[in-house]
């Protein structure tokens, strides 16, 4: 099958920056919108050139991982001609990691300025400026009711700034069991992985989907498996390089240890959710080939000592 279009649809905090930046830089893709990581332009019907596009070589390439987060945004992808990539890591490990982005995004000073510069430069700021998250995401939402919205993001955000991590877990926890949908800005909905793949797979084919943990691609023999299923070509690359983590931030608070008896109910939910997505995952491209079980697995066994 020809490939038009790539899209790495999730899951946020999961490599997703540096894995559509390796592939704009190795020649496998080129940007849906030039330079913009994640344009977002399935997220409603507005016309877009880029939607347009056709493809001069290479594939299309559009890394919004918000795609996979909403059934409305998966019916508006293109179905023809099309591979999903889903990356996936510690589901504790990527909710801690949102966590300390959204808590220093509105902070200033040189580290955090630095932090955030990697990512305006990838997602194609003209300039470095400061945005709030509102500013960020406003394009997902009716421009009418923007005032709304904004008001309900800049809740949820005063709310991370003045939370610890554990409030946070319990705030979405019982807001998600009250109301059946999450918070604004929650922390935790993408760590669940069984439902946007079930509704991938309800629009695609199972091998029109690769789901991949980005650290295993530091392998060699699985990076060019990967090049050569995905876009079906057989070159050789060089490993993904580390891009926007920001496991050198410091907060306030250290990083919670998620063996502890207080994480017991997220754990069990993630561990479930995580059996129930692994089957799902093994009739895809790659199966479950590709992912890092061990890191997956992390929090539920005991340490060892």
């Amino acid at each position: 099958m020809a490939i038009s279009n790539i899209f790495i649809a999730g899951m946020d905090k999961c490599g997703t920056t540096a894995l559509s930046q390796w592939m704009v830089d190795n020649d496998l893709a080129e940007d849906r919108v030039p330079g913009i990581k994640e344009p977002a332009l399935y997220v409603n019907d507005e016309p877009h050139p880029g939607k347009f596009r056709v493809p001069a070589g290479r594939p299309l390439l559009d890394a919004t991982v918000a795609y996979s987060k909403s059934a409305d945004y998966v019916r508006l992808l293109p179905e023809h001609e099309t591979r999903i990539v889903i990356c996936w890591r510690n589901q504790l490990d990527r909710s801690w990691s949102l966590y300390k982005m959204l808590k220093v995004f509105e902070r200033s000073g040189a580290e955090l300025d630095s932090y955030f510069h990697s990512f305006w430069k990838r997602v194609g700021a003209e300039e470095f400026r400061r945005q709030t998250f509102f500013e960020v995401i406003e394009h997902y939402f009716p421009r009418r009711l923007h005032d709304v919205f904004r008001r309900y993001v800049e809740k949820e955000m005063e709310h991370i700034r003045t939370h610890s991590f554990v409030e946070r877990v319990e705030y979405e926890m019982s807001f998600y069991l009250s109301r059946q949908q999450w918070p604004f800005c929650s922390v935790l909905a993408g760590g669940f992985y069984y439902r946007p793949i079930r509704m991938l797979l309800e629009k695609y084919l199972p091998q029109d989907i690769a789901v991949i943990s980005v650290n295993q691609l530091a392998d060699q023999d699985r990076r060019r498996h990967f090049v050569r299923e995905v876009f079906e070509k057989e070159i050789e690359t060089p490993d993904v390089p580390l891009s926007f983590s920001n496991e050198n931030i410091e907060l306030e608070e250290p990083k919670p240890d998620f063996h502890d008896r207080k994480f017991d109910t997220l754990r069990a939910c993630f561990r479930y959710d995580l059996e129930q997505a692994r089957e799902l995952v093994k009739t895809t491209l790659f199966g479950d080939s590709l992912l890092d079980h061990a890191g997956l697995d992390r929090y539920f066994t005991e340490p060892t000592t």
